[in-house]
């Protein structure tokens, strides 16, 4: 007997059902047409799906009860129910189904009758399964033989088997389990000696092993003289319903109950292994052309895909994985996680691993490690530690010269150097357990982020567009500033968070994505929108062409010598696309550990295959809103509207990006989701190429190529010529006719016209008025506002001088910063207030939510800024086109009131919701909160200068007004609504503009 095991999960499951589209929830069977495509039979109807959609032929059956698939020796798909056989005949556009054997409700010599499976043999003849007796179909006729009573199935979906030995002798087994061997040459079948037990389900015969499901388990028998050897029960599965041999010779068992088994018949340590999935009442599986397994049951169609990367520790999942470690001599793996270090051993099955924790206290922060000769290094908050054979052999506290150890990195002479927060030196342990110190000439407000090791020396990575990048050289005791200028353009604060040497090549992981450094140059690599400008967490280096990074989109593989990348996330096994600073690991089993928000995670299958994405087909295709056929060309009126639908039928179908180009184009264009529209198509015949690209490691497709037809536009007809002639000589009269009315017109618009300057004139002095009293308004508060902190900062420093107590000192200092920062303060508001009156407009393209999130960076040390939930909706079609310097003055006076006010009560959620809408003429920025609201009596004033709603809040009344200003510079508008007590709305209008080239 087997032992059923469970191990980690290797697979992914997706679960179709009535919901996404399916007409029923009970399948009884899926297979692949000669295209690709799949079709389902269900206890309702016929269905095709093409990767996107589920579609039903419910005509194409006498029943709606279909049963199963047949893919015979020359490629055609024969489907078969109740009450038919027929043939699918797809064409992609359109599908014909041809009758092969027309069934009846009752019995009769010339019509099929419940079928209920389906076997091809050698020799090209169709056997189908009855309640009791069986059907040979050789494209013409059939015939029929009778098994009697005594084999007739009680069941719905199961009866007769077949299977052909190694002679290539065909069998039968009924479900009672009698075994019947066909005579070719009388066309009979002759019951052999041996029987198997009842209730046979399926049989598959392999290398010369006949397989048996059947409700008391799996059983194995061999095959001696056309006569049964050998039977014995090989796996306690009960119920088991259907069998699939795979490529490797392993064994798929479905049961009608809850559970699929993956057996590996020679494996002696875990033969049986089940997946993790609640099925209900397998029918049947089958692998598909991508090695997908597709399992249709009676509560849905489940597809189950083999993961690239696993969680090797179950334990590990919804933590932070800080770094990880390897130790080659022991094939340990470590990892880390806030207060807890953690120790993995290879089992000898080499899938699996056994976690062991060494270290755990709720006062450490562990955050990065190194394995070498005198064992394994870490860092936990404050202190360095060494651990020997899973025990701390010695420790370093640092707590006096900076903030936590965020870093160490062990060179290749078992040094050991420490990045430490806060703190400009540098330590590094040498050999001698001695503590060395360097000084490294950082940028104001910059610390040490990392240590790396190099062929030219060691190298420290910082923030900062200046100072960035230190070396000291081999030989030399100094660390130089090598920092290049950066020529792209900085969005956010310029840091680097990883870096990985390659040669004499540096790669960085950054704020503005992956970086390039080879001492001459450095330059941002270019991986398409978004990519290219998302922050990099995490670099390693994989070999000598390729190297794996990180962002928030997942794990990336680039070749350095192709430019070409594949992306690896959660469709991959990846437990969290968000990946740590440290959270790349290449072990020296070339292993590669991920490290995420989410848990650790190991590639068990290698990524380095280049294997194409299925080739894509247009699946639906529609002009003006009306379906079209397509498959040999699509025919369109000028002018028209297409619509497109491409699928490369592969999955998960939602992680797939595709890319088009139209005749001799040089640039591929790429188009979301899978539906490219088409629209002002010139005159004449074109051809669209369409590639697709897999989200989980694959290379592009091969491309498929559709032919469009645009009809001749209209005014090149002679229709339209000879009317527009007609039209012209119809102008040129009512012209004549017309123009001596507008010249008594024009008199009296001139006269018009000079009474409108003359009210433009004096609403321009009026307007002057205004700005000469905001003016007199600004100097006196200004005044006020700049002497108060300075006659606050003297105050303190007298009475500072008065009171020699030292401890009072600190506290006078505290209230001495707070002046000079709101003194800060007001003085960015006037910089504000001045840059906006005396600036021009600049436009440039942006992603609006990319430039909200970095916004929102910039608050995020904001007192309150933890407690509020922050959501972006981005409803623009397009990157927004607006002055970015003026958009940022508006949107941070927003967001920062709206966290000054934020709800403190505990009856809600503070939330603050920064939308975007665009329509042909203008975009509406919508800010809302449901803070403390602003009352009706201040509504109305808000936007005036150095007025303030709250008086308890600290500001100097210019921001609103500010806001005001920069919308109306900007050619829009601003309007506010507000609830005491229940929140505010800001809307923003202002126009769509393009940038000039």
């Amino acid at each position: 007997m087997a032992t059923i095991t469970i191990h980690g999960q290797e697979f992914r499951f997706h679960e179709y059902r009535v919901e996404n589209g399916l007409p029923s929830d009970v399948i009884k069977a899926v297979a692949q047409d000669s295209l690709g495509f799949f079709w389902i039979a269900t206890d309702d109807g016929l269905v095709k799906y093409d990767g996107l959609h589920f579609h039903t032929y419910k005509n194409a059956f006498l029943s709606q009860y279909t049963k199963g698939f047949l893919k015979t020796h020359d490629g055609r798909l024969l489907a078969f129910g109740d009450l038919d056989l027929i043939e699918i005949q797809n064409r992609i556009d359109t599908v014909f189904f041809k009758k092969l054997i027309r069934g009846a409700r009752t019995l009769t010599d010339t019509t099929l009758w419940y079928a209920k499976s389906i076997y091809e043999d050698k020799e090209g003849l169709i056997w189908l399964g009855e309640s009791q007796s069986i059907l040979a179909y050789n494209g013409k006729t059939f015939n029929r033989y009778d098994f009697g009573m005594a084999n007739r199935s009680p069941v719905f979906v199961r009866s007769f088997s077949f299977f052909e030995d190694n002679e290539g002798q065909l069998y039968t087994i009924s479900y009672q389990g009698k075994v019947y061997r066909y005579d070719r040459s009388t066309r009979s079948f002759l019951q052999l000696k041996s029987s198997l037990p009842a209730s046979i389900s399926h049989v598959i015969y392999n290398n010369g092993v006949l397989w048996i499901a059947s409700e008391e388990g799996i059983y194995r028998a061999t095959f001696q003289s056309g006569e049964l050897q050998q039977l014995q029960r090989a796996f306690p599965i009960m119920n088991a319903s259907h069998l699939l041999m795979a490529a490797d010779s392993s064994l798929w068992i479905s049961t009608f109950g809850q559970d699929v088994y993956h057996v590996r018949p020679d494996s002696a340590s875990a033969p049986v292994e089940a997946l993790l999935f609640n099925f209900n009442s397998v029918n049947s599986a089958y692998f598909s052309e991508e090695g997908d397994l597709w399992i249709a049951s009676d509560k849905g169609l489940v597809i189950a895909q083999k993961n690239q990367f696993t969680v090797p520790d179950l334990n590990s999942e919804a933590h932070f994985i800080e770094d990880i470690a390897d130790d080659p001599e022991t094939k340990s793996v470590y990892y880390c996680y806030k207060e807890t270090l953690i120790q993995l051993h290879p089992l000898k099955d080499g899938r699996n691993w056994e976690a062991k924790v060494i270290y755990n206290n709720k006062d450490n922060y562990f955050q990065s490690l190194q394995f070498g000769k005198r064992g394994l290094w870490a860092s936990s908050a404050f202190d360095i530690l060494l651990f020997k054979n899973g025990a701390v052999q010695k420790r370093w506290d640092f707590s006096q010269e900076g903030n936590f150890v965020h870093d160490i990195f062990l060179d290749s002479h078992d040094n050991v150097w420490l990045g430490q927060a806060r703190s400009p030196t540098l330590k590094v342990i040498n050999n001698d357990l001695q503590i060395e110190r360097y000084k490294i000439p950082l940028g104001s407000q910059s610390e040490i982020n990392l240590v790396r090791e190099g062929s030219r020396g060691i190298y420290v990575a910082s923030s900062g567009v200046d100072a960035y990048l230190f070396l000291k050289e081999n030989g030399s005791h100094e660390f130089k500033n090598i920092s290049l200028p950066v020529h792209f353009k900085v969005i956010s604060d310029f840091s680097i968070s990883d870096l990985a040497v390659q040669n004499d090549v540096l790669w960085i992981a950054s704020t503005e994505g992956l970086l390039r450094y080879d001492h001459q140059t450095i330059r941002r690599i270019d991986l398409g929108s978004p990519l290219t400008y998302v922050s990099v967490s995490s670099v390693e280096v994989m070999d000598d062409r390729n190297i794996l990074f990180s962002n928030s989109f997942g794990l990336i593989r680039y070749n350095i010598t192709t430019g070409e990348y594949w992306l690896y996330n959660e469709n991959a096994g990846l437990p969290s696309n968000t990946i740590t600073a440290r959270g790349i690991h290449v072990d020296h089993e070339k292993r590669i550990w991920v490290g995420t928000s989410f848990g650790l995670a190991s590639s068990v299958q290698s990524i380095m295959g280049n294997k194409p994405t299925l080739k894509p087909y247009c699946v639906s295709a529609q002009v003006n809103g009306k379906r079209k056929e397509y498959v040999d060309g699509l025919d369109a009126p000028y002018g028209s509207f297409i619509n497109l639908e491409f699928s490369p039928i592969t999955f998960p179908e939602n992680k797939i990006t595709m890319q088009y180009r139209i005749d001799s184009e040089a640039t591929w264009h790429t188009f979301e989701s899978s539906e490219l529209s088409l629209s002002n198509l010139s005159f004449g015949k074109h051809t669209l190429h369409v590639r697709a690209r897999k989200n989980t490691g694959l290379g592009w497709s091969e491309v498929t190529s559709l032919a469009i037809s645009i009809g001749q536009p209209y005014w090149l007809s002679d229709k339209f010529i000879f009317g527009a002639i007609l039209i012209a000589l119809f102008i040129i009269w009512v012209t004549f006719s017309i123009s001596s009315y507008f010249m008594k017109k024009r008199r009296f618009y001139l006269q018009q016209l000079v009474t409108e300057r003359t009210h433009d004139l004096q609403r321009a002095n009026e307007e002057l008025m205004q700005r000469n009293s905001e003016l007199d308004r600004f100097v006196y508060s200004a005044s006020h506002d700049l002497s108060a902190p300075l006659k606050s900062i003297l105050g303190l420093i007298m009475v500072a001088r008065m009171d020699k107590s030292i401890e009072s000192h600190e506290t006078y200092l505290s209230m001495m910063e707070s002046s000079v920062r709101k003194l800060e303060e007001f003085i960015e508001e006037v910089v504000s207030y001045s840059r906006n009156s005396r600036m021009p407009v600049k436009l440039e393209k942006f992603s609006f939510r990319e430039f909200v999130q970095n916004l929102l960076l910039d608050h995020q040390y904001a007192p309150s800024y933890n407690k509020i939930l922050f959501m972006i909706n981005d409803r623009a079609a397009t990157e927004m086109v607006s002055d970015v310097t003026r958009l940022k003055i508006i949107l941070n006076n927003l967001i920062s009131n709206a966290i000054k006010f934020y709800w403190t009560g505990g009856d809600r959620k503070p939330f603050v919701c920064i939308s975007l809408e665009k329509s042909e003429k203008q975009y509406v920025i919508t800010i809302e909160d449901n803070g403390i609201g602003i009352g009706n009596e201040h509504l109305a004033h808000i936007f005036d200068m150095f007025y303030r709603a709250n008086e308890d809040a600290q500001g100097s009344g210019l921001g609103l007004y500010i806001l005001k200003e920069s919308v109306a510079k900007l050619g829009g508008t601003v309007q506010a609504t507000s609830v005491l007590g229940e929140g505010t709305v800001f809307t923003i209008s202002l126009p769509v503009q393009e940038v000039s080239e």
